[in-house]
């Protein structure tokens, strides 16, 4: 590598700690939490409250107040426990951290539950006056996870297709880093067709990797720079380490250096600034 790229290589090394620097003093519990978005259809008219039934033992003392809540309705919601099944929200697990909710929907129509008391398998637990009743199957959640329950066919299914799903949040990160990566591979000097093909072809194959091994905590990351930087920053050195030998083998422009410089450029330019795109996009993916 010669010092020109050596001193580029350097700028993209320290703007992730610049950054760092400027992040304020961080909360013991900052951070994204766990959480599901619940939307109901064919529901009978009237009020519906809406919890989760989890297996465990219920708390000696709720985490939640329930108080401006109708009894009757809680007391039908009551009614679905049993058998090891206890209403996470309502009645709360013993031995386990609290659920931030309500069974009331939001001013939106949807339910939505969440932080580290969030049981990852649950069953959708739902009452009206007249009736109560709860999925005969478990639902086991994404670290965010959007579903709908259908009251009259007692059923539970994803809002998005996992497919669409997948490829929304790929896409979302892949467009960025194509752009971003592709303009210092321009600028790197690399300009035959076939660079740009091996380019397009080994960023879709980390990227997709990416996504598989974080999943919707990927999404998550976006919320804050830290939890993005402590979420990514192993994935990017395995995908700098993969890119690079990638790169370095099937490149056929420059010399051999230039290609691992580029690699360590590239990704050192992608990570920092891919940030910003998804955090934009946070919002909107985390409700997919």
């Amino acid at each position: 590598m010669n010092r020109k790229s050596m001193s580029f290589a350097r700028v993209f090394f320290v703007l992730p700690l610049c950054l760092l620097c400027l992040i304020s003093a961080v909360r013991a519990d900052i951070g994204p939490k766990p959480e599901v978005t619940i939307t109901v259809v064919n529901a009978p008219e009237g009020e519906l409250y809406l919890d989760l039934l989890a297996q465990g033992e219920p708390t000696d003392s709720p985490y939640n107040s329930t108080a401006e809540c109708d009894p009757a309705l809680l007391d039908r919601l009551r009614s679905l426990e049993g058998e090891g099944w206890v209403l996470a929200y309502t009645t709360g697990l013993a031995r386990n951290a609290p659920v931030f909710g309500d069974v009331r929907p939001q001013e939106n129509g949807t339910w939505r539950f969440s932080y580290i008391g969030l049981p990852e398998t649950f069953r959708i637990a739902a009452a009206t006056a007249d009736e109560a009743r709860a999925a005969q199957l478990p639902y086991t959640r994404d670290f965010v996870g959007n579903i709908v329950y259908d009251w009259q066919a007692n059923t539970v299914r994803e809002a998005t297709p996992p497919p669409l799903r997948f490829l929304t949040r790929l896409a979302a990160t892949l467009i960025p880093t194509l752009v971003i990566e592709g303009a210092i591979l321009w600028l790197s000097g690399f300009r035959e067709k076939r660079s740009w093909l091996v380019f397009l072809a080994v960023n879709t194959a980390t990227q997709a990797g990416l996504h598989l091994i974080t999943g919707a905590a990927l999404t998550q990351a976006g919320w804050h720079f830290l939890n993005y930087f402590l979420t990514i920053i192993l994935q990017e050195l395995v995908i700098w380490c993969a890119e690079a030998a990638a790169y370095a083998f099937l490149l056929r422009e420059r010399s051999r250096a230039r290609r691992v410089g580029y690699a360590f450029a590239a990704n050192i330019a992608s990570f920092v600034l891919g940030y910003f795109p998804l955090h934009l996009l946070h919002s909107f993916l985390v409700r997919l």
